[in-house]
């Protein structure tokens, strides 16, 4: 019998907990650091370089992660790793120097990555295909209610002062107390499957351009950010407030942008996100007085169209993929997405150090251009997947493979592996027409036209 909502709450609230000090956790050091290494006098080069080390080590947990989870177990992998983050946590307000911080960055992303692997295949083994539409609401409302409180902590004590460094490492500490008290069995091994890199861009040139360039936007949002807030003369508290009005944005409408995308051509719906993102940020160099007055509300408009240009490339490689494809090429787009994500703050740094705070605005709005462009360009070519070919948007964590697992998307998936289903073509439900596999042997001019994939 299906779990009411709150059964399912109540079920997996130990888990849930987990998630939401781990997010609060991260999220408050994030923009501590970076606020922290503005006002230790750090070039404007080496704070994005400190800020992309954490993508760069969340890529190495990605890869990884399930191989260590696999070897030592669930527990013993949180209990090391949120430790190892906690204490490392510390040690940035021992060691200020931007070496060994972009050190600490990296491995705190592996450490993160990893933990986020736990907690996503313990509740996936918590759940059944009833109840996967409920958890995964729950973990997103979670999560991103994590990182936007985490954002509001910056204004507990003062930038330069050890209490904040102190408090995200006793969030991250926290985090382990569900996890290592649960009497839940633990999880089966951790699927580690990848899909390469070029399977993906010939399945979807489209997705995979746009996943890249969601990673470049996250990247130079989450890193400078708070550093481009600071430098517009705002004092911390009103910085939190913008990176936490950013991350609200995006949470309250990522859901309905992603059911319009079910409900005409997702590929358009990307295209009219990517403009508006472009409009946004070059509104700022029409009226500059008018945005940093009401900078908040311009936060929460550029986090409408930044958070869920990643949901729209995976739901969007996914009406091509076959069921069982679908996780394999998540872990292929997180690591396009961690890749790119690690050159957004590089990039947002350079273009505020050599712009000022304007720059960052720009950035988004060249990005939000070249995307779309593209995006109109494979609108161009060859077959189109109709509205009733398109597959369910699910918005998922920017986390780790096993996040995909937890969405009813990959239901069909459980049925066959139970015995208890058929595939999901025999149904009639959105599946993409051929494999990777059948399509890599296509004859060479529809292989060089990439099967009329966008």
């Amino acid at each position: 019998m299906p779990r009411s909502p709150v059964a399912l709450i109540i079920a997996l609230s130990a888990t849930l907990f987990a998630a939401f000090t781990l997010n609060t956790g991260a999220s408050l050091q994030s923009s501590l650091l970076a606020l922290r290494a503005s006002s230790e006098g750090f070039a404007p080069i080496y704070t994005g370089i400190i800020m992309a080390s954490y993508y760069a080590g969340f890529i190495g947990g990605i890869i990884w992660g399930a191989g260590l989870v696999n070897r030592v177990g669930h527990i013993r992998t949180f209990a090391a790793l949120a430790s190892t983050g906690s204490a490392i946590t510390l040690l940035h307000a021992v060691f200020v120097d931007p070496i060994t911080w972009s050190l600490f960055r990296a491995m705190t992303g592996l450490c993160i990555s990893a933990l986020y692997l736990v907690i996503e295949s313990w509740l996936n083994e918590q759940v059944d295909n009833t109840s996967r539409g409920g958890m995964i609401a729950s973990y997103m409302t979670v999560s991103l209610a994590g990182l936007a409180i985490g954002q509001l902590l910056l204004n507990v004590s003062p930038i330069g002062s050890f209490e904040l460094f102190t408090v995200a490492s006793v969030l991250l500490s926290l985090s382990l107390v569900p996890i290592a008290l649960t009497r839940q069995p633990p999880p089966a091994a951790v699927s580690g499957a990848r899909m390469k890199f070029r399977e993906l861009y010939a399945i979807s040139p489209l997705g995979f351009v746009a996943a890249a360039g969601s990673g470049v936007l996250s990247g130079a949002i989450y890193g400078v950010g708070p550093i481009f807030a600071s430098n517009l003369g705002l004092a911390t508290n009103d910085v939190a407030n913008f990176m936490a009005f950013v991350i609200l944005g995006g949470m309250i409408m990522q859901w309905p942008i992603g059911r319009l995308s079910d409900m005409v051509p997702r590929q358009y719906v990307m295209i009219a996100v990517l403009i508006g993102l472009a409009i946004c940020g070059l509104f700022p160099l029409v009226a500059p007085e008018l945005v940093r007055g009401n900078l908040t509300v311009w936060g929460a408009i550029i986090g409408i169209f930044i958070m869920p240009v990643y949901g729209l490339s995976v739901a969007y490689v996914n009406d091509y993929l076959q069921p069982d494809q679908i996780v394999s090429a998540s872990g292929g787009l997180l690591i396009i997405y961690g890749g790119s994500a690690a050159t957004g703050p590089i990039i947002g740094s350079l273009a505020i150090g050599h712009f000022g705070p304007w720059g960052m605005p720009v950035l988004f709005a060249i990005v939000g251009i070249l995307v779309a462009s593209f995006a109109i360009y494979r609108a161009g070519f060859g077959r189109r997947i109709s509205i009733e070919e398109q597959g369910q948007f699910v918005a998922v964590p920017r986390t780790t493979p096993m996040a995909l697992e937890l969405s009813p998307i990959t239901d069909d998936i459980v049925e066959e592996e139970d015995g208890s289903g058929s595939h999901a073509a025999d149904r009639g439900e959105d599946v993409a027409p051929r494999s990777t596999e059948e399509t890599a042997a296509e004859k060479a001019p529809e292989a060089d036209q990439n099967t009329g994939r966008q």
